[in-house]
């Protein structure tokens, strides 16, 4: 591949995703505001750059790992100090916004980069941390079709199952939809999980019935995977939850956008809200 890569955010599903393509001999240059993140990547042959504007500079493609919508127009428009890699990136340069945003996010920043002749895909990305290493994850693309393409070299590396679902910010929307299914479903199995111990029945028992009954679900097999990775995730297990909120409140404005009711969203989301802190 010709394109040399740029890679922004290196936490729990980043940091798998750029070693990946640094083990595929990829032209890789990282950035990310922890440099205890950076080491790793050396040794497998990436370059380093000391800030946004540098790795637009430097690079053809930047794929953003970052962590909201706020992250993404602060690496992409900079914060006014000549920093962000419109301050460096080229005319025919191409990001890629891999964070679960807003697809009214996404669309804005493509218009906002079509002026300096930039292009912008959004390429959410499924499977947690387990499926960023072994390089499987799930796909959900939304932007021009050439641009995809020109892309697909690094989606095969980090990604087993891609699927280009129309222009900009309809990969977001795709994973609004996912994530809301999955997000919701596990705050079910933590309560009926609640409930069963309150009852006395052993948590390892109800799961094992679940798995053969109605109750079977991936929440269902893969909560006490996600319960570890929440407890030992770089972010800090405070920080997931307010990822899990955000991602929620995410899809419930996208209903809202779309005249489309989300009531068990709607109090999903205000039940945490209430919580305190």
């Amino acid at each position: 591949m010709k394109d040399k890569i740029g890679f922004i955010g290196l936490g729990n599903m980043g940091k798998p995703m750029a070693m990946n393509l640094a083990r595929a001999g990829l032209d890789l240059t990282v950035y990310d505001l922890n440099p205890s993140t950076l080491p790793d990547l050396v040794a497998l042959g990436a370059k380093t750059a000391n800030s946004t504007a540098e790795i637009g500079e430097k690079c053809d493609i930047v794929e953003l790992v970052v962590m909201n919508d706020r992250q993404i127009e602060e690496v992409i428009s900079g914060r006014g100090q000549g920093d962000g890699l419109l301050a460096g990136m080229k005319a025919g340069g191409l990001i890629i916004i891999h964070s679960t945003v807003s697809p009214v996010t996404c669309q804005k920043m493509a218009a906002l980069c079509a002026e300096r002749q930039i292009a912008v895909i959004d390429a959410a990305v499924s499977g947690a941390e387990e499926r960023s290493i072994a390089g499987t994850l799930t796909l959900m693309v939304g932007g021009d079709a050439k641009n995809v393409e020109r892309a697909r070299p690094v989606f095969s590396i980090v990604g087993q199952d891609i699927f280009h679902m129309g222009g900009i910010g309809m990969g977001q929307a795709a994973k609004l939809c996912n994530n809301l299914m999955s997000l919701i479903n596990m705050k079910v199995v933590e309560e009926a999980l609640e409930l069963a111990r309150a009852a006395g029945i052993d948590e390892d028992q109800m799961i094992e019935i679940a798995k053969v009954s109605t109750g079977d679900s991936w929440a269902l097999r893969g909560i006490k995977p996600m319960r570890a990775l929440f407890a030992q995730s770089t972010h800090g297990a405070g920080s997931v939850a307010k990822l899990v909120a955000k991602d929620l409140v995410l899809a419930l404005r996208f209903g809202e956008q779309l005249g489309v009711p989300l009531g068990f969203t709607e109090y999903a989301v205000n039940r945490d809200r209430a919580k305190p802190e």
